[in-house]
Protein backbone atom coordinates (compact mmCIF):
# COMPACT_ATOMS: atom_id res chain seq x y z
CA UNK A 1 0.00 0.00 0.00
CA UNK A 2 1.55 3.86 -1.20
CA UNK A 3 1.42 6.52 1.45
CA UNK A 4 1.88 9.58 0.36
CA UNK A 5 1.34 11.32 -2.68
CA UNK A 6 -0.97 10.21 -5.25
CA UNK A 7 -2.26 11.40 -8.17
CA UNK A 8 -6.26 10.55 -9.11
CA UNK A 9 -6.55 9.06 -12.50
CA UNK A 10 -9.37 12.04 -13.24
CA UNK A 11 -10.85 14.83 -10.68
CA UNK A 12 -12.93 17.95 -10.74
CA UNK A 13 -11.96 20.14 -7.80
CA UNK A 14 -14.70 20.87 -5.32
CA UNK A 15 -14.76 24.27 -3.38
CA UNK A 16 -16.06 24.93 0.20
CA UNK A 17 -17.50 27.18 -1.23
CA UNK A 18 -19.30 25.67 -3.70
CA UNK A 19 -20.70 23.23 -1.17
CA UNK A 20 -22.12 26.07 1.08
CA UNK A 21 -23.76 27.07 -2.28
CA UNK A 22 -25.21 23.63 -2.67
CA UNK A 23 -26.29 23.72 0.83
CA UNK A 24 -28.03 26.64 0.83
CA UNK A 25 -29.86 25.51 -2.67
CA UNK A 26 -31.28 22.53 -0.41
CA UNK A 27 -33.56 24.74 1.20
CA UNK A 28 -34.20 27.29 -1.77
CA UNK A 29 -35.49 24.58 -3.76
CA UNK A 30 -36.96 24.68 -7.35
CA UNK A 31 -35.32 28.16 -7.46
CA UNK A 32 -31.92 26.62 -7.35
CA UNK A 33 -32.75 23.98 -10.38
CA UNK A 34 -34.94 26.79 -12.65
CA UNK A 35 -32.04 28.91 -12.30
CA UNK A 36 -29.36 26.12 -13.54
CA UNK A 37 -31.92 25.04 -16.28
CA UNK A 38 -31.94 28.57 -17.42
CA UNK A 39 -28.06 29.01 -17.34
CA UNK A 40 -28.25 25.58 -19.56
CA UNK A 41 -30.96 26.51 -21.93
CA UNK A 42 -29.04 30.02 -22.42
CA UNK A 43 -25.64 28.35 -23.22
CA UNK A 44 -26.12 25.91 -25.63
CA UNK A 45 -29.14 28.11 -27.14
CA UNK A 46 -31.35 24.86 -26.47
CA UNK A 47 -35.02 24.81 -25.49
CA UNK A 48 -35.43 21.53 -24.02
CA UNK A 49 -32.99 20.84 -20.91
CA UNK A 50 -33.54 17.93 -18.33
CA UNK A 51 -31.69 17.47 -15.38
CA UNK A 52 -31.35 13.86 -13.98
CA UNK A 53 -29.84 11.71 -10.81
CA UNK A 54 -26.73 10.43 -13.41
CA UNK A 55 -24.93 10.30 -17.01
CA UNK A 56 -26.80 6.81 -17.32
CA UNK A 57 -30.72 7.92 -16.34
CA UNK A 58 -30.47 10.51 -18.29
CA UNK A 59 -29.33 8.06 -21.47
CA UNK A 60 -32.04 6.08 -20.29
CA UNK A 61 -34.55 8.47 -20.19
CA UNK A 62 -33.33 9.51 -24.00
CA UNK A 63 -33.41 5.76 -25.04
CA UNK A 64 -37.48 5.50 -23.87
CA UNK A 65 -38.71 8.55 -24.94
CA UNK A 66 -37.18 7.66 -28.97
CA UNK A 67 -38.53 4.22 -27.76
CA UNK A 68 -42.11 5.39 -27.92
CA UNK A 69 -41.84 6.48 -31.82
CA UNK A 70 -39.42 4.07 -32.78
CA UNK A 71 -42.03 1.96 -35.03
CA UNK A 72 -41.03 -1.51 -32.87
CA UNK A 73 -37.03 -0.98 -33.54
CA UNK A 74 -35.48 -2.45 -30.76
CA UNK A 75 -31.76 -2.11 -31.30
CA UNK A 76 -28.64 0.73 -30.51
CA UNK A 77 -25.64 1.16 -32.00
CA UNK A 78 -23.12 1.62 -30.24
CA UNK A 79 -19.41 2.23 -29.92
CA UNK A 80 -17.43 -1.36 -29.43
CA UNK A 81 -15.13 0.62 -26.83
CA UNK A 82 -17.06 2.91 -24.26
CA UNK A 83 -18.23 3.31 -21.29
CA UNK A 84 -19.96 0.33 -19.39
CA UNK A 85 -22.92 2.99 -18.13
CA UNK A 86 -24.18 2.98 -21.98
CA UNK A 87 -24.94 0.03 -22.54
CA UNK A 88 -25.76 -0.47 -19.08
CA UNK A 89 -28.76 1.88 -20.07
CA UNK A 90 -29.87 0.43 -23.47
CA UNK A 91 -30.64 -2.37 -21.20
CA UNK A 92 -32.24 -0.29 -18.84
CA UNK A 93 -34.54 0.91 -21.44
CA UNK A 94 -35.56 -2.47 -22.98
CA UNK A 95 -33.37 -2.39 -25.97
CA UNK A 96 -30.97 -4.41 -27.46
CA UNK A 97 -27.18 -3.26 -27.64
CA UNK A 98 -25.28 -3.72 -31.04
CA UNK A 99 -21.78 -3.00 -30.73
CA UNK A 100 -19.68 -1.24 -34.04
CA UNK A 101 -16.48 -1.46 -34.03
CA UNK A 102 -13.51 1.23 -33.66
CA UNK A 103 -11.20 3.34 -35.27
CA UNK A 104 -8.15 2.73 -32.96
CA UNK A 105 -6.58 5.60 -34.54
CA UNK A 106 -9.37 8.34 -33.59
CA UNK A 107 -11.49 5.89 -31.63
CA UNK A 108 -14.22 7.09 -32.70
CA UNK A 109 -16.13 4.21 -35.30
CA UNK A 110 -14.93 2.18 -37.89
CA UNK A 111 -16.69 3.96 -40.47
CA UNK A 112 -16.01 0.91 -43.01
CA UNK A 113 -18.21 -1.19 -40.46
CA UNK A 114 -20.92 1.18 -39.29
CA UNK A 115 -23.21 0.94 -42.83
CA UNK A 116 -23.40 -2.90 -41.89
CA UNK A 117 -24.26 -1.60 -38.07
CA UNK A 118 -27.19 0.46 -39.09
CA UNK A 119 -28.74 -1.72 -42.03
CA UNK A 120 -31.49 -4.31 -41.11
CA UNK A 121 -34.18 -1.77 -40.20
CA UNK A 122 -34.05 -2.49 -36.73
CA UNK A 123 -31.63 0.25 -35.30
CA UNK A 124 -33.57 2.63 -33.46
CA UNK A 125 -30.69 5.29 -32.36
CA UNK A 126 -27.03 5.45 -32.85
CA UNK A 127 -24.42 6.61 -29.98
CA UNK A 128 -22.00 9.09 -30.80
CA UNK A 129 -19.61 9.37 -28.19
CA UNK A 130 -16.82 12.16 -26.98
CA UNK A 131 -15.14 9.42 -25.12
CA UNK A 132 -12.28 11.21 -22.77
CA UNK A 133 -13.35 14.40 -24.03
CA UNK A 134 -12.59 13.45 -27.82
CA UNK A 135 -14.70 15.20 -30.43
CA UNK A 136 -16.69 12.71 -32.29
CA UNK A 137 -17.86 13.36 -35.58
CA UNK A 138 -21.25 13.23 -35.12
CA UNK A 139 -21.95 15.26 -38.73
CA UNK A 140 -20.38 12.02 -40.55
CA UNK A 141 -22.65 9.74 -38.06
CA UNK A 142 -25.90 11.88 -39.07
CA UNK A 143 -24.82 11.95 -42.69
CA UNK A 144 -25.34 7.70 -42.63
CA UNK A 145 -28.49 7.32 -40.12
CA UNK A 146 -30.71 9.65 -41.26
CA UNK A 147 -30.93 7.43 -44.76
CA UNK A 148 -32.26 4.69 -42.58
CA UNK A 149 -34.79 6.87 -39.86
CA UNK A 150 -32.07 6.37 -37.25
CA UNK A 151 -31.53 8.86 -34.33
CA UNK A 152 -28.08 10.26 -33.34
CA UNK A 153 -27.62 10.48 -29.12
CA UNK A 154 -24.67 12.78 -29.00
CA UNK A 155 -22.98 11.04 -25.71
CA UNK A 156 -21.23 13.99 -24.25
CA UNK A 157 -21.40 12.92 -20.68
CA UNK A 158 -17.59 13.58 -20.57
CA UNK A 159 -17.14 16.35 -22.66
CA UNK A 160 -18.98 19.73 -21.15
CA UNK A 161 -17.47 22.91 -22.37
CA UNK A 162 -15.98 20.97 -25.44
CA UNK A 163 -16.16 22.23 -28.73
CA UNK A 164 -15.67 20.92 -32.42
CA UNK A 165 -15.12 23.22 -35.57
CA UNK A 166 -16.37 26.14 -33.35
CA UNK A 167 -19.38 24.17 -32.11
CA UNK A 168 -20.20 23.34 -28.70
CA UNK A 169 -20.43 19.59 -27.83
CA UNK A 170 -23.66 18.86 -27.25
CA UNK A 171 -25.57 20.33 -29.82
CA UNK A 172 -24.15 18.15 -32.74
CA UNK A 173 -27.00 14.91 -32.24
CA UNK A 174 -30.51 14.94 -32.18
CA UNK A 175 -30.44 14.64 -28.51
CA UNK A 176 -27.54 14.97 -26.42
CA UNK A 177 -26.50 14.13 -22.88
CA UNK A 178 -24.08 15.21 -20.41
CA UNK A 179 -22.57 13.59 -17.06
CA UNK A 180 -21.85 15.33 -13.58
CA UNK A 181 -20.27 12.84 -11.79
CA UNK A 182 -16.98 12.49 -9.98
CA UNK A 183 -14.06 13.45 -12.10
CA UNK A 184 -16.16 14.59 -15.40
CA UNK A 185 -15.94 17.55 -17.15
CA UNK A 186 -17.63 18.92 -14.54
CA UNK A 187 -19.33 18.23 -11.58
CA UNK A 188 -21.71 18.38 -9.21
CA UNK A 189 -20.89 14.85 -6.99
CA UNK A 190 -23.26 13.64 -9.45
CA UNK A 191 -26.11 14.15 -12.16
CA UNK A 192 -26.81 14.27 -15.78
CA UNK A 193 -28.11 16.72 -18.10
CA UNK A 194 -29.98 15.73 -21.46
CA UNK A 195 -30.33 18.86 -24.45
CA UNK A 196 -32.46 18.37 -27.52
CA UNK A 197 -34.12 21.13 -29.88
CA UNK A 198 -36.71 18.41 -31.16
CA UNK A 199 -40.00 19.41 -29.67
CA UNK A 200 -41.07 15.95 -30.24
CA UNK A 201 -38.47 14.31 -28.63
CA UNK A 202 -38.24 17.11 -25.82
CA UNK A 203 -42.04 16.46 -24.90
CA UNK A 204 -41.44 12.87 -24.43
CA UNK A 205 -38.83 13.46 -22.74
CA UNK A 206 -40.49 15.70 -20.27
CA UNK A 207 -43.33 13.02 -19.63
CA UNK A 208 -40.91 10.36 -18.96
CA UNK A 209 -38.86 12.76 -16.57
CA UNK A 210 -41.94 13.80 -15.24
CA UNK A 211 -42.80 10.60 -13.71
CA UNK A 212 -39.52 9.94 -11.83
CA UNK A 213 -39.25 11.15 -8.28
CA UNK A 214 -37.50 14.09 -7.32
CA UNK A 215 -34.31 13.65 -5.09
CA UNK A 216 -34.88 14.75 -1.71
CA UNK A 217 -33.57 15.67 1.32
CA UNK A 218 -32.31 12.29 2.36
CA UNK A 219 -30.61 11.77 -1.25
CA UNK A 220 -29.43 15.71 -0.81
CA UNK A 221 -27.33 15.12 2.85
CA UNK A 222 -25.98 12.23 1.31
CA UNK A 223 -24.58 14.19 -1.56
CA UNK A 224 -23.45 17.16 0.97
CA UNK A 225 -21.67 14.22 2.87
CA UNK A 226 -19.84 13.33 -0.21
CA UNK A 227 -18.86 16.50 -1.46
CA UNK A 228 -17.40 17.27 1.89
CA UNK A 229 -15.42 13.57 1.44
CA UNK A 230 -14.94 14.46 -2.31
CA UNK A 231 -13.52 18.13 -1.99
CA UNK A 232 -10.78 16.71 0.57
CA UNK A 233 -9.86 13.33 -0.21
CA UNK A 234 -9.16 14.01 -4.03
CA UNK A 235 -6.35 15.90 -3.54
CA UNK A 236 -3.16 14.16 -3.88
CA UNK A 237 -2.15 14.75 -0.62
CA UNK A 238 -5.07 12.22 0.78
CA UNK A 239 -6.04 10.69 -1.82
CA UNK A 240 -3.51 7.47 -1.38
CA UNK A 241 -6.06 6.94 1.87
CA UNK A 242 -9.09 6.24 -0.40
CA UNK A 243 -7.32 4.16 -3.00
CA UNK A 244 -6.21 1.94 0.29
CA UNK A 245 -9.77 0.94 1.38
CA UNK A 246 -11.00 -1.94 -0.83
CA UNK A 247 -14.40 -1.67 -0.28
CA UNK A 248 -14.70 1.93 -1.98
CA UNK A 249 -14.03 0.17 -5.22
CA UNK A 250 -12.48 2.81 -6.42
CA UNK A 251 -11.44 2.86 -10.22
CA UNK A 252 -13.60 -0.25 -11.00
CA UNK A 253 -15.95 -0.89 -13.82
CA UNK A 254 -19.31 -2.69 -13.39
CA UNK A 255 -21.71 -3.36 -15.77
CA UNK A 256 -25.13 -2.68 -13.66
CA UNK A 257 -28.21 -1.83 -15.35
CA UNK A 258 -30.17 -1.71 -11.77
CA UNK A 259 -29.08 1.85 -11.04
CA UNK A 260 -31.56 4.30 -9.56
CA UNK A 261 -33.40 6.74 -12.19
CA UNK A 262 -34.87 9.70 -10.30
CA UNK A 263 -34.56 13.38 -11.08
CA UNK A 264 -31.94 15.84 -9.37
CA UNK A 265 -32.07 17.48 -6.71
CA UNK A 266 -31.13 20.98 -5.70
CA UNK A 267 -28.26 20.83 -3.41
CA UNK A 268 -26.37 19.53 -6.98
CA UNK A 269 -27.62 22.62 -8.74
CA UNK A 270 -26.32 24.45 -6.11
CA UNK A 271 -22.94 23.25 -6.46
CA UNK A 272 -23.35 24.30 -10.17
CA UNK A 273 -23.15 27.85 -9.12
CA UNK A 274 -20.79 29.46 -11.44
CA UNK A 275 -19.92 26.79 -13.78
CA UNK A 276 -19.60 28.53 -16.86
CA UNK A 277 -16.56 30.63 -15.58
CA UNK A 278 -15.24 27.31 -13.71
CA UNK A 279 -15.50 24.74 -16.63
CA UNK A 280 -13.73 27.15 -18.79
CA UNK A 281 -11.10 27.47 -16.27
CA UNK A 282 -11.00 23.60 -15.93
CA UNK A 283 -10.66 23.15 -19.57
CA UNK A 284 -7.71 25.66 -19.93
CA UNK A 285 -5.91 23.69 -17.08
CA UNK A 286 -6.51 20.52 -18.74
CA UNK A 287 -5.26 21.86 -22.00
CA UNK A 288 -1.84 23.49 -20.15
CA UNK A 289 -1.11 19.97 -18.97
CA UNK A 290 -2.02 17.75 -22.05
CA UNK A 291 0.42 19.92 -23.93
CA UNK A 292 3.43 19.82 -21.92
CA UNK A 293 2.87 15.85 -22.44
CA UNK A 294 2.24 16.09 -26.04
CA UNK A 295 5.30 18.33 -26.35
CA UNK A 296 7.38 15.53 -24.08
CA UNK A 297 6.52 13.26 -27.28
CA UNK A 298 3.26 11.57 -25.83
CA UNK A 299 1.04 11.54 -28.75
CA UNK A 300 -2.59 11.89 -28.09
CA UNK A 301 -5.38 10.68 -30.94
CA UNK A 302 -5.51 13.06 -33.47
CA UNK A 303 -7.87 15.50 -34.39
CA UNK A 304 -7.78 19.13 -34.72
CA UNK A 305 -9.56 19.45 -31.68
CA UNK A 306 -8.44 16.49 -29.39
CA UNK A 307 -6.08 18.04 -27.15
CA UNK A 308 -7.89 21.04 -26.53
CA UNK A 309 -11.15 18.86 -24.96
CA UNK A 310 -9.72 16.04 -23.34
CA UNK A 311 -10.17 15.48 -19.32
CA UNK A 312 -7.98 12.23 -19.44
CA UNK A 313 -4.86 11.88 -21.91
CA UNK A 314 -5.25 8.47 -23.93
CA UNK A 315 -2.10 6.52 -25.12
CA UNK A 316 -1.73 2.78 -26.76
CA UNK A 317 1.46 0.98 -26.25
CA UNK A 318 2.82 -1.93 -27.47
CA UNK A 319 1.59 -4.71 -25.69
CA UNK A 320 -0.03 -5.88 -23.12
CA UNK A 321 2.78 -6.98 -21.45
CA UNK A 322 4.63 -3.72 -21.34
CA UNK A 323 0.76 -1.74 -20.43
CA UNK A 324 0.81 -4.35 -17.42
CA UNK A 325 4.69 -2.67 -15.70
CA UNK A 326 3.43 0.71 -16.63
CA UNK A 327 0.90 0.63 -14.38
CA UNK A 328 2.56 -1.36 -11.89
CA UNK A 329 4.71 1.82 -11.60
CA UNK A 330 2.79 3.85 -11.71
CA UNK A 331 0.92 3.21 -8.72
CA UNK A 332 4.28 2.39 -7.05
CA UNK A 333 4.67 6.20 -7.64
CA UNK A 334 1.48 7.33 -7.16
CA UNK A 335 0.79 8.52 -10.79
CA UNK A 336 -2.45 8.15 -11.85
CA UNK A 337 -1.41 6.43 -15.02
CA UNK A 338 -4.52 3.43 -15.31
CA UNK A 339 -6.69 1.88 -17.60
CA UNK A 340 -10.34 3.38 -18.08
CA UNK A 341 -12.49 0.10 -19.64
CA UNK A 342 -11.07 -3.19 -18.51
CA UNK A 343 -13.25 -4.82 -21.78
CA UNK A 344 -14.51 -4.09 -25.07
CA UNK A 345 -18.34 -4.38 -24.93
CA UNK A 346 -18.18 -7.42 -27.10
CA UNK A 347 -16.73 -8.90 -23.72
CA UNK A 348 -18.78 -7.67 -20.78
CA UNK A 349 -19.91 -11.03 -19.47
CA UNK A 350 -23.32 -10.00 -18.78
CA UNK A 351 -24.50 -8.95 -22.71
CA UNK A 352 -23.10 -12.44 -23.85
CA UNK A 353 -25.89 -14.07 -25.81
CA UNK A 354 -27.89 -10.64 -26.02
CA UNK A 355 -26.11 -8.43 -27.86
CA UNK A 356 -27.32 -8.00 -31.29
CA UNK A 357 -23.88 -8.77 -32.98
CA UNK A 358 -20.49 -10.31 -32.34
CA UNK A 359 -17.29 -9.54 -31.84
CA UNK A 360 -15.12 -6.23 -32.59
CA UNK A 361 -11.70 -7.05 -32.46
CA UNK A 362 -10.24 -3.81 -33.05
CA UNK A 363 -11.96 -2.75 -30.08
CA UNK A 364 -10.96 -5.30 -27.99
CA UNK A 365 -7.38 -5.25 -28.51
CA UNK A 366 -7.94 -1.22 -28.21
CA UNK A 367 -9.15 -2.32 -24.51
CA UNK A 368 -6.07 -4.63 -24.06
CA UNK A 369 -3.60 -1.59 -24.82
CA UNK A 370 -4.36 1.46 -23.72
CA UNK A 371 -3.58 3.69 -20.68
CA UNK A 372 -5.47 6.92 -19.70
CA UNK A 373 -3.08 9.76 -18.12
CA UNK A 374 -4.15 12.21 -15.55
CA UNK A 375 -4.05 15.88 -17.06
CA UNK A 376 -6.61 17.46 -13.80
CA UNK A 377 -5.86 20.63 -12.11
CA UNK A 378 -3.94 19.42 -9.67
CA UNK A 379 -1.29 18.12 -11.72
CA UNK A 380 2.09 19.77 -11.02
CA UNK A 381 5.07 20.04 -13.17
CA UNK A 382 6.87 17.77 -11.25
CA UNK A 383 4.24 15.47 -11.65
CA UNK A 384 3.99 15.93 -15.27
CA UNK A 385 7.90 15.82 -15.18
CA UNK A 386 7.77 12.21 -13.44
CA UNK A 387 4.40 10.15 -15.64
CA UNK A 388 7.02 11.52 -18.57
CA UNK A 389 9.94 9.71 -16.71
CA UNK A 390 7.98 7.10 -16.27
CA UNK A 391 6.77 6.47 -20.19
CA UNK A 392 11.10 7.05 -20.68
CA UNK A 393 11.43 4.40 -18.91
CA UNK A 394 9.30 1.71 -19.48
CA UNK A 395 8.48 1.93 -22.50
CA UNK A 396 11.02 4.66 -24.55
CA UNK A 397 9.82 7.56 -26.60
CA UNK A 398 9.39 4.83 -29.80
CA UNK A 399 6.81 2.72 -27.70
CA UNK A 400 4.62 5.72 -26.79
CA UNK A 401 2.49 5.68 -29.99
CA UNK A 402 -0.69 7.40 -31.81
CA UNK A 403 -3.50 4.94 -31.70
CA UNK A 404 -4.01 2.81 -34.07
CA UNK A 405 -0.31 2.58 -35.05
CA UNK A 406 1.66 -0.49 -34.32
CA UNK A 407 5.37 -0.97 -33.59
CA UNK A 408 6.64 -0.30 -37.18
CA UNK A 409 4.51 3.08 -37.63
CA UNK A 410 1.81 1.31 -39.99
Amino acid sequence: MRIGRTLPPAATPLSFGEILSGLRALFSGDRALERFEGELREYYATPHVFLLSSGKAALTVILSALKETGAGRDEVVIPAYTCYSVAAAVTRAGLKVRPCDIDPRTLDYDWARLDEALAGGHVLCAVSTHIFGLPADVERLRERAVRRGVAVVEDAAQAMGGEARGRKLGTLGDVALFSLGRGKALSTVSGGVILTRSATLGAAIDRITKALPREGWCEGVAALSYALALGALVRPGLFWLPKALPFLKLGETVYDPHFRMKRLGPFQAGLAVGWREKLARLRASRLRNASFLERAGLAPPPGEDALVNLIRYPVLVEDVARRRHLIEKSEERGLGVGIAYPEAVTRIPELQGSMASGRAPQAEQVAERIVSLPIHPYLTRDDLERIVALFNEEIGTGGTLHPGEDGNGT
